[in-house]
């Protein structure tokens, strides 16, 4: 039985899924903390925490996404212009206090 192209790339999202994080250096904390209130996030990627400093000029964020790709172009589309970001996928087997259940996957 052939899978169609719609249940394909949920079973193939699932299987990449992985946890990204984001660092920010932020410009312009308040254009920055607005966009991430209207952030529209796409289905099958989690933001998981937003964890900012003091006075919002950098933040560490934890997501759940299919790929860093996906996640560098939501952060990118809605706060490059105010923003310097990093990415990287977690090691998952060297990390600690990640979500204990992937929320991706119920």
């Amino acid at each position: 039985m052939a899978l169609d192209a719609g249940v394909l790339a949920l079973v193939t999202a699932e299987k990449n899924r992985m946890y990204v994080v984001a660092i920010h250096a932020i410009d312009d904390p308040k254009a920055f903390w607005e966009g991430a209130q209207a952030l529209e996030i796409p289905e099958g990627t989690i933001l998981h925490s937003a964890i900012p400093n003091d006075d919002g000029t950098r933040a560490v964020c934890l997501w759940e996404s299919g790929s860093v790709a996906t996640v560098e172009a939501i952060v990118e589309g809605a706060a490059g212009n105010v923003s310097t970001n990093e990415y990287f996928d977690v090691n998952e087997q060297n990390a600690t206090g990640l979500p204990a259940v992937s929320a991706a996957a119920s």
